[in-house]
């Protein structure tokens, strides 16, 4: 294999900017079988705790027609007035549940894609009226795992009716010379239990399915060698952007050094390799502060700076080897070298002194 179709092969994990493009296009891991767990669920909770609510609803709905049915119809406006009144109590009968199941489908898509909404994700794509890709999606992986759940779903149902309904044939036969009333109340403890049944065989469908959705996405979005080199050339930038960059982080730093020793009351030489800007102001600090320090051109800079705004200096090749070594910039300046320091400043407190005479 050449190192050319190596790169080619999509064999990278994703990177985080890859994942985060994917999330803004709306492509995420979703597994359809846990909203079809979670919807089943809500929708026998609401229909036993709102049963009799709809219960009412239908019968009401039956009462007017029942009520009326010897009635004539006039007109149109009377036909519609009977429509309407049908209409009104069929979706009151309705709304409990049509609630639940769709703020159900909002939080479990919205839990499982982590909030994530993209309108790209419902965007048109000519390409998905294509026949070709639609027949070649069929035949692929993902399509050959959505016919095996169809198929083990299936099966799973084929197999919870057969042991639910086989094993108390007798008692299901006898339904039919029970009154009414009877055979409501002995149903519902099966359906009870296929509902239990059916629950439990989905669950552990939603969880497989669950788990293969996040392993399936992460292979989609892996990358070939290229794309991950390309991608980081991109975030580098051009040479000249970066360039750009340096200067301006250079221009910054170089502002913050103009600041640091122009508030400096002494800069402390190697002479030529060493440079540091020390700033002592009892009332405020115990301990001389290191305002800024560095070594070669930073040093020369320093150095420059300090001329500038006439900031004396002083050449101490021990002493600046020493600060530069141990003392750290807006930190103050060790104990052990308390007395050197305080001989610089006490020269230095001398010469402006005389300058001041």
């Amino acid at each position: 294999m050449s190192d050319k179709q190596s790169d080619q092969e999509k064999t990278e994990d994703p990177t985080q900017k890859r994942r985060e493009k994917a999330r803004e296009e709306g492509q995420v891991a979703i597994s359809t079988e846990i909203s079809s767990v979670m919807i089943m669920v809500v929708s026998v909770m609401t229909v036993v705790g709102m049963g009799g609510f709809m219960y009412g609803r239908v019968e009401a709905l039956f009462e007017t027609f029942f009520l009326n049915a010897q009635m004539p119809v006039e007109n149109q406006n009377h036909a519609a007035i009977y429509l309407g009144i049908a209409f009104r109590h069929g979706i009151e009968a309705m709304t409990p549940i049509l609630i639940a199941l769709i703020a159900t489908a909002l939080v479990v898509n919205l839990i499982q894609t982590k909030g994530a909404f993209s309108l790209k994700a419902i965007k048109f794509k000519p390409e998905k009226l294509n026949p070709i890709t639609g027949i070649q999606n069929i035949f692929s992986m993902k399509g050959f795992v959505e016919l095996a759940k169809g198929l083990f779903k299936l099966l799973i149902m084929g197999i919870i009716v057969y042991f639910t309904v086989f094993p108390n044939m007798e008692h299901f036969v006898s339904f039919s010379v029970m009154p009414l009333e009877y055979n409501i109340s002995e149903a519902g403890s099966y359906v009870l239990l296929f509902l239990t049944r059916t629950f439990v065989a989905l669950t552990i469908l939603a969880i497989v399915d669950a788990i293969y959705q996040q392993y399936q996405h992460k292979e989609d979005l892996k990358m070939s060698k290229k794309e991950v080199k390309d991608e980081h050339k991109e975030s580098e930038g051009d040479p000249q952007m970066k360039n750009k960059r340096k200067q301006m982080g250079r221009s910054f730093m170089s502002k913050r050094l103009d600041h640091a020793v122009m508030d400096s009351d002494v800069v402390v030489t190697n002479p030529t390799h060493y440079a540091i800007a020390l700033q002592y102001d009892p009332e405020k600090n115990n301990a001389p502060l290191v305002m800024a320090k560095g070594q070669r051109l930073r040093a020369q800079k320093i150095k420059e700076y300090a001329k500038e705004f006439d900031i004396p200096i002083v050449e101490n090749k021990p002493v600046a080897q020493a600060l530069f070594a141990s003392a750290e910039v807006d930190q103050h300046i060790p104990e052990d070298l308390y007395r050197a320091v305080a001989e610089i400043l006490a020269y230095v407190y001398k010469l402006k002194n005389k300058h001041n005479i």
